[in-house]
């Protein structure tokens, strides 16, 4: 009998501690239990800073097509589209130097460090105009990657082809964490934070207003697995561990 209650109590203990709270899996929970369920008179808008070490495409077009004048106007030539692969995107685009500065033709020196994408073009569309009248000045941001690492079903490195994205669009890009993804603690790897890094809860609803929220060029999201994963499988095979118990079982009774 001392055999038997032995067995039965570490069975029960470890089926308790193999359990994983629903609480662990569902995304933006109200762990306050806020009961004001009114929007807020005023959302967050979030921008990208343009900062050095970006890479802009910046496209001048003439609106008048018998202009001879040209600052940076055409996107093909001879008939090939100059950005037509990743390779000629980067060749041709804009590097935000130390100083916060471009350097396009003609034009020369712009400062862009500071700037949204929007005033940049507002700002290059200005200078422009006093070289070339009837044009319209493009900017895209072009180094947008943000890299996805540890439990989810797709990890890899993703382009974003917007000047924003958040941390649960970067983790639907990734396929959603795994079973054993840890939902609670995820680490975001990001340089010009003081410790490089921070953690970030998906579960708490609250996540929405935090600054790590939307990700930045060059971010890196790894997500750890749970305590659980190196215990045993989730879930839990309770049919394996019933089935060796009774032969267990079997045994002891067969030697008494």
């Amino acid at each position: 009998m001392r055999t038997y209650k032995l067995i039965i109590i570490c069975l029960f203990f470890l089926a308790l501690y193999s359990c994983t709270s629903e609480r662990n899996f569902i995304y933006l929970q109200d762990k306050n239990q806020s009961k004001n369920t009114s929007a807020p008179e005023e959302f967050f808008v979030f921008e990208h800073i343009i900062k050095p070490g970006d890479m802009l495409i910046i496209n001048v077009i003439p609106l008048d097509k018998s202009s001879s004048f040209s600052v940076n106007t055409e996107n093909n030539i001879n008939g090939v589209n100059i950005y037509s692969s990743d390779i000629s995107i980067y060749v041709n685009s804009y590097n935000v130097d130390d100083s916060g500065f471009v350097r396009m033709p003609v034009i020369g020196k712009i400062q862009v460090k500071g700037f949204t994408i929007s005033k940049c073009q507002e700002n290059i569309q200005k200078t422009v105009d006093s070289f070339l009248k009837n044009s319209l000045v493009v900017v895209k941001l072009i180094n947008y990657n943000i890299t996805i690492l540890g439990e989810v079903n797709r990890p890899g490195n993703y382009k974003v082809y917007n000047t924003k994205v958040n941390i649960l669009e970067a983790i639907g890009m990734g396929g959603d964490l795994t079973v054993n993804g840890n939902r609670n603690n995820i680490m975001l790897i990001r340089q010009n934070l003081p410790n490089k890094y921070a953690f970030i809860d998906i579960t708490d609803r609250n996540v929405i207003n935090s600054d790590y929220f939307y990700l930045q060029p060059n971010d890196i999201l790894y997500i750890k697995p749970n305590r659980s994963k190196f215990f045993g499988t989730i879930p839990f095979p309770f049919a394996t561990v019933l089935s060796t118990i009774t032969t267990l079982i079997l045994i002891l009774n067969y030697v008494n």
